[in-house]
């Protein structure tokens, strides 16, 4: 029962820490919306620049409606939508990344402190490179702790969901360019283009940096004297496989036993403090790993009792199970007309008798 109320206290923990991050991610990436953007008159791809072209369009006609607010309808339509799709962890988080986002976005504007003293000049490429620069840090970091501040990546997952033959980085392309073009047209200017260009390839970077980081793997190799315990925590721990590899130092010409272990590397740290406290004469050494080929289990972040689920599963499919039990019965089968035959033999003949 303690061990339920500390795995509850411990998933509690970590979606508060997963929904703080994505709360500062929100309020940096709007921030930097209504800095570099808005208040620059730079239009950026995405929802967001969708939803100022909007917003500069309304104003053209004597309607003031706020970017912030045509952002939330935007994205609120969109949750709707989402609902039956994705999993309400994710749309909690993303709400809220969506909220701190469209917060940030309607009064947090830090551009008194940075005033181009010509619009026309060469300060605004690098309004749109800095504001490029946070806009994918910011999506990258809602991303890696499972949520999102809205927009265009939702869309595109959905789009990808209802059509699985259009992937979701064509959708993103798709969009992008479409917001590029009308920014063309609605300001009249090509260089409006060309700025928003510039902001998807930083943003696109600056998202890949943080979102490639985190995918990163690290083989660790643990030379032990305690193998068996080293790998039931590891499997504990990190929900991760271990192989076991018979190695002979050449030296002493003792048996060794090897471990080889990947695990993620934002991991790494906590995997050698871990091995410390279970064997501290243990050699350990790690790499990084570049690429892997095949399926194994390794790499899948699964639980013990999920695997043992999966391979219950193969068994019960295999054929060459289906035919053992299948050969089973037909003996069982033949036995049982035996047993009938000479039971049936020994009834007549003590009738007879």
């Amino acid at each position: 029962m303690n061990s339920e109320k500390i795995k509850i206290r411990k998933d509690i923990g970590k979606f508060v820490l997963q929904a703080l991050a994505i709360a500062i991610a929100g309020l940096v990436g709007g921030c930097a919306f209504k800095t570099f953007f808005e208040s620059a008159g730079i239009i950026p791809t995405g929802v967001s620049g969708f939803s100022l072209i909007v917003h500069n369009l309304l104003s053209s006609a004597n309607v003031n409606l706020p970017t912030s607010v045509i952002y939330l309808i935007i994205n609120s339509i969109v949750f709707l939508i989402a609902l039956k799709v994705f999993g309400w962890k994710f749309l909690l988080l993303s709400g809220i990344g969506i909220g701190f986002y469209t917060i940030a976005m309607q009064f947090i504007d830090l551009s008194t402190f940075l005033v181009l003293d010509d619009p026309m000049s060469s300060d605004l490429l690098l309004y749109a490179i800095v504001g490029g620069l946070f806009m994918g840090l910011t999506i990258g970091v809602a991303l890696r702790y499972g949520g999102s501040t809205g927009g265009s990546d939702i869309i595109g997952a959905l789009i990808n969901k209802f059509f699985p033959y259009i992937k979701t980085g064509y959708c993103l392309l798709g969009i992008n360019a479409v917001v590029i073009v009308l920014s063309i047209v609605t300001s009249g200017s090509l260089m409006m283009g060309l700025y928003a260009l510039v902001t998807t390839i930083i943003s696109s970077m600056a998202t890949n940096l943080v979102l490639d980081d985190s995918k990163r793997v690290v083989a660790f190799y643990i030379i032990c004297d305690k193998p068996e315990e080293i790998a039931n925590t590891i499997l504990a721990r990190f929900k991760r496989g271990v192989t076991k590899i018979d190695a002979q130092g050449m030296f002493s010409h003792k048996e060794k036993t090897m471990l080889l272990s990947l695990i993620p590397k934002g991991q790494a740290h906590e995997m050698k403090k871990l091995v410390r406290e279970v064997d501290e004469n243990a050699f350990v050494f790690s790499s990084a790993v570049t690429e892997t080929l095949g399926d194994g289990d390794f790499m899948k972040e699964q639980s013990i009792f999920k695997n043992k689920i999966i391979l219950a599963n193969n068994q019960v499919k295999s054929p060459h199970r289906y035919n053992r039990l299948k050969y089973s019965k037909k003996i069982l089968r033949k036995n049982k007309i035996k047993f009938k035959k000479k039971y049936l033999q020994n009834k007549t003949l003590k009738l007879d008798n």
